[in-house]
């Protein structure tokens, strides 16, 4: 009932948003924001979900969750690339991680000095093209605009002092190293 193209979900969120503007407790513009989030977070879960079945089925749990946790760290404020459907949205994101999880560590081996360039180009190039936000959601204030960016390298940073004083094991830091490059690099993509 619930996979049924989310009908079920989307009947739900309509009543509760139909309630609250019966109530007069949100303005339109706010009750159309509150709609449009409540959907997002319902796809955000259910390809949440899908990713993590497929990457215990592959025996790459702690890979996934590792890279699934730097990314939504970096991506919620510096965006990257958006898609029309949610479909084509899952698609990429699987072969974002598959790219990430299963490819690049098997086709590259990252030394410390290797790292430190990829991390270089990628904390510019964050610095640079972010915030790329989806065009439902537009950034209009260069306020907030400024302010995302500074948490879109803020957290890159983060991520980066992380692996490198803190993640002891090769492959997790590889994996964290390609997370943030591949990020950084979609968002090169997005922009041209």
């Amino acid at each position: 009932m619930i996979l049924r193209n989310g009908i079920f979900m989307h009947n739900l969120i309509d009543i509760f948003t139909y309630k609250v503007y019966n109530e007069k407790l949100l303005s339109h513009r706010d009750l159309w924001k509150m709609k449009y989030a409540m959907t997002v977070m319902w796809y955000e879960v259910i390809k949440f979900v899908a990713l993590l079945a497929l990457f215990i089925i592959l025996n790459k749990t702690y890979e996934f969750l590792l890279c699934i946790s730097i990314l939504f760290s970096i991506r919620i404020f510096s965006g990257g690339l958006h898609f029309e459907s949610n479909f084509a949205c899952f698609v990429s994101s699987a072969v974002f991680f598959c790219i990430i999880i299963l490819y690049l560590p098997l086709l590259f081996t990252v030394s410390t000095g290797v790292g430190i360039v990829l991390m270089l180009i990628s904390t510019s190039v964050v610095s640079i093209y972010s915030p790329m936000p989806s065009p439902n959601r537009p950034v209009i204030s260069k306020k907030r605009r400024q302010t995302l960016k500074y948490l879109s390298v803020f957290f890159t940073l983060a991520w980066i002092f992380i692996l490198y004083k803190f993640i002891h094991d090769h492959t997790f830091f590889e994996y964290g190293i390609w997370t943030i490059s591949v990020q950084a690099f979609q968002l090169i993509i997005g922009k041209e």
